[in-house]
């Protein structure tokens, strides 16, 4: 069972367990709850001899008004996390996750300062707690993203992980080239993407990306597959093909990418495989070669391209188009 979040050893630790509730409403929409400190799975702690289907039940109506069909046991995660209820102590959390069925709301009356949403899964990036957005991918967005490479995963009950999000887009910007990047300074190359703000959508940090390394506006995505590295960090990658929306323009580099000399090139399938195959380009973090497991992710991205070629749908994402680009 992996840990999430950061430990400040500096600060002593209040243990908690909860019990929470993942649903989805008609719409396929995940419910949220909103309060004074952030956004969160609906659940919380168990009362005295209170079973788990009973404090899910309480909690829903507590927090949503609504009553609930309690499914199967899904996964026990663990967390450190900060509150201003323990000041300067952390919360180290055990939730128990369950999948729940909405039957009716029954009370328009919550908890004071609780605020149901219905959210898509793609936008469930803040959530108070990493495990918890976590959970949100293994059990809403999984099946729309099928996980197509694992690394390290032998280790990952050895260490506490704070999640990072990833959107990465292989894009067609010409019949039979897609976009790769290069540099100029290693003989390295990738897939255009990089990390997912705090709150954003996963959506919009792709095309925000491609346009910000590659220079593509891209108007259409189709989600490709996802991909999950185990290291220093819990990486979690999405992946989408997309159609350039004309040609490449002005990119908007972090000074990394610039020191690193960062450019596109078009490539076809066969030369982009090959070109990531051969990547030199050697960087060890804490044991980690992320180097490799960045090749192996992105290879496993480029052949569930292959297999979805000729099945491609494209949806119109127009009015997302040139959106700036903020630093990583």
């Amino acid at each position: 069972m992996p840990v999430f979040g950061i430990r400040k050893p500096e600060r002593g630790v209040v243990l908690r367990s909860g019990i929470y509730g993942i649903t989805i409403n008609i719409d396929g929409k995940v419910m949220i709850v909103k309060n004074r400190l952030g956004l969160f799975l609906p659940g919380g702690g168990s009362k005295p001899r209170e079973s788990h289907e009973e404090t899910l039940k309480r909690e829903f109506i507590e927090e949503t008004g609504y009553d609930i069909k309690v499914g199967r046991r899904l996964e026990t995660l663990s967390w450190y996390i900060d509150t201003p209820d323990y000041y300067f102590k952390q919360v180290f959390n055990t939730g128990i996750f369950y999948e729940v069925e909405l039957k009716e709301r029954v009370s328009t009356i919550v908890e004071e300062n609780h605020e149901v949403l219905f959210i898509d899964g793609e936008k469930a990036t803040n959530l108070h707690s990493d495990a918890q957005m976590w959970a949100v991918y293994r059990y809403v967005l999984e099946k729309k993203y099928p996980r197509f490479a694992t690394s390290n995963e032998q280790n990952s009950e050895k260490r506490i992980y704070p999640l990072r999000l990833v959107a990465r887009t292989i894009i067609a910007a010409e019949e039979d080239k897609i976009v790769l990047l290069k540099s100029a300074d290693m003989d390295w190359y990738s897939i255009p993407g990089g990390g997912v703000m705090r709150g954003e959508d996963v959506r919009q940090a792709a095309i925000r990306e491609a346009n910000g390394e590659a220079g593509y506006p891209i108007s259409d995505l189709v989600p490709i597959g996802s991909c999950v590295e185990y290291s220093t960090i819990l990486q979690l990658s999405y992946y989408y093909a997309a159609k350039a929306d004309g040609a490449a323009g002005k990119r908007h580099l972090t000074d990394m990418e610039a020191d690193w000399g960062i450019c596109p090139i078009l490539v076809a399938l066969d030369e982009a495989e090959a070109l990531l195959q051969k990547n030199e380009g050697v960087l060890m973090h804490f044991g980690f070669d992320v180097s490799k497991m960045a090749n192996r992710r992105n290879l496993a991205a480029l052949a569930a391209y292959r297999q979805a070629l000729g099945g491609l749908k494209f949806r119109d994402h127009r009015e997302s188009r040139n959106i700036p680009r903020k630093e990583k």
